[in-house]
């Protein structure tokens, strides 16, 4: 079996390039296999090749792990969802970038969207999720309402109530 080099001391100063690393395996792991449950201290050590305690100085558990992929992906997703709008006038044809990128990350990282949904919802299976940030998610969702309400104010939407018309089409 071939093992990872071992991760190399990062320089005073450069302790954050851990935590990603930390993250950036994580997530490949998720990705790779498809499952949460693969995504584990010893997994990720052995990927960054570091021992599974030094992953504590960076984070308190697992699942402080996860909580942090599901906000940084949602993140990620506001921010494509954001730049596909960029420089279309056309409010119709904004909504439509903007759904086209949510399909486009939807596409591109499936396993990750799944644990977006799966693992940050309200009463999802693995535990309270109180500590995953329902901002970051409000933000991606409020694109969509914006681009509904600016379909709206054009004269473009008959919609009344952009926020029960973004959850249809987000769903």
């Amino acid at each position: 079996m071939d093992l990872p080099a071992p991760h190399k001391r990062n320089r005073r100063g450069e302790g954050t390039r851990l935590r990603q690393d930390i993250l950036d395996a994580a997530s490949a792991i998720l990705e790779t296999t498809g499952s949460e449950d693969a995504v584990t201290l010893r997994a990720i050590a052995r990927d960054v090749g570091i021992a599974a305690p030094s992953i504590y100085a960076h984070f308190p558990d697992r699942e402080a792990v996860l909580d942090q992929l599901v906000t940084d992906s949602f993140r990620q997703l506001s921010a494509a969802l954001k730049a596909a709008r960029e420089g279309v006038s056309d409010p119709v044809e904004r909504l439509f970038a903007g759904c086209r990128a949510y399909l486009a990350f939807a596409a591109l990282h499936p396993r990750r969207y799944w644990v977006l949904f799966d693992h940050s919802a309200p009463g999802a299976r693995r535990r309270d999720t109180a500590s995953v940030p329902v901002s970051e998610g409000l933000a991606a969702f409020s694109v969509l309402v914006g681009a509904i309400d600016d379909c709206a104010r054009a004269g473009r939407s008959a919609s009344v109530d952009h926020f029960a018309d973004a959850v249809a089409v987000w769903t």
